[in-house]
């Protein structure tokens, strides 16, 4: 399967908060244990943790996107290959830059509570597709 082959952000259950011709806001609830349906980032995001918890990302195919921490904390944990594994802090923010063409993964929540994320898509970024 290629990364063309994979359905585009969001997944199903992804709630849209707000959009406009600049952002798309929206929510995600992981919940332990359960791998999101796989699925490509066409944009770079911002992404806000509002609780602590643990995510494991799994890359697909192609390039990987490139995170920048901006607020709070996160820890590497032990991952395999092609994995971006970490303990989220409370109040953490993470910039995903997204390479051209976007990128695909899989997310796991890998703690005992479900975890809320809310995604902030940047229109425009150089990497947006669409």
């Amino acid at each position: 399967m290629s990364r063309d082959d994979i359905a585009p952000f969001p997944n199903p259950g992804v709630r849209l908060l707000q959009e406009d011709e600049h952002v798309a806001i929206w929510e995600e609830i992981f919940v332990p244990g359960v791998a999101t349906a796989p699925h490509r980032h066409l944009r770079d995001y911002i992404a806000f943790f509002p609780d602590s918890g643990e995510l494991t990302v799994t890359h697909l195919d192609g390039e990987r996107e490139t995170y920048s921490l901006l607020a709070g904390a996160m820890t590497a944990l032990p991952g395999g290959d092609g994995q971006m594994r970490g303990a989220i802090a409370a109040s953490t923010v993470l910039h995903s830059r997204v390479p051209a063409g976007g990128t695909a993964h899989v997310a796991v929540n890998e703690g005992s509570t479900a975890l809320r994320m809310i995604l902030v898509e940047v229109k425009g970024s150089s990497s947006a597709q669409g």
